[in-house]
């Protein structure tokens, strides 16, 4: 009961957040990691929690402070073998916010680390909203010459890789390097 009653809250406090009600969404997403705290869920529930946090970070404070959130969470979800479509989601979310920040190459590459995870299947919405507003700001920055050589370089890394990318993209920001 308790981790049923803490996924419809998590479910609740996403579509607040997708109705751009971010204190609404905060306040849900605190009551589901209460109820969290009270049961026993899988590593794909907290990476899912996790992720909004994250994003709700985004959107009350800007991508700077969620971008160690969402390392660290993606950290977690390699290290308990989330699913790849998990991985892939965190993956996609974490493009998003690098390119945010102007880390194109970044951006690239993760896009194309969360296609490979996808296994070629399309993303669903309304997570395909993200990536794509991701990828044509790569596109526009980095030129189409550019940006295919950075995806084709994302579309090697493995699950580990990306999550030491993301870790480094995390790492710059606080002693402000550029992005290689």
């Amino acid at each position: 009961m308790v981790d049923s009653k803490a996924f419809v809250l998590l479910l609740r406090a996403q579509i607040a957040l997708e109705d751009e009600d971010t204190g609404r969404a905060r306040e849900l997403w605190e009551a589901a990691r209460a109820e969290t705290a009270r049961g026993t869920p899988p590593p794909q529930f907290l990476a899912m929690l996790n992720l909004l946090d994250a994003l709700l970070s985004a959107d009350e404070s800007g991508p700077g402070p969620a971008l160690p959130k969402l390392a660290g969470t993606l950290c977690m979800a390699v290290e308990t073998r989330c699913s790849d479509l998990v991985r892939a989601t965190l993956v996609d979310s974490a493009a998003g916010l690098l390119a945010d920040l102007g880390d194109y190459p970044r951006a690239a590459r993760l896009l194309a680390a969360g296609d490979r995870a996808r296994g070629g299947h399309p993303r669903p919405m309304p997570e395909r909203a993200q990536p794509e507003r991701a990828e044509a700001a790569a596109r526009a920055a980095l030129g189409a010459e550019r940006y295919a050589a950075e995806h084709a370089r994302g579309t090697a890394l493995t699950a580990d890789d990306v999550a030491h990318d993301l870790d480094d993209a995390s790492r710059d920001r606080l002693t402000g390097r550029t992005a290689p």
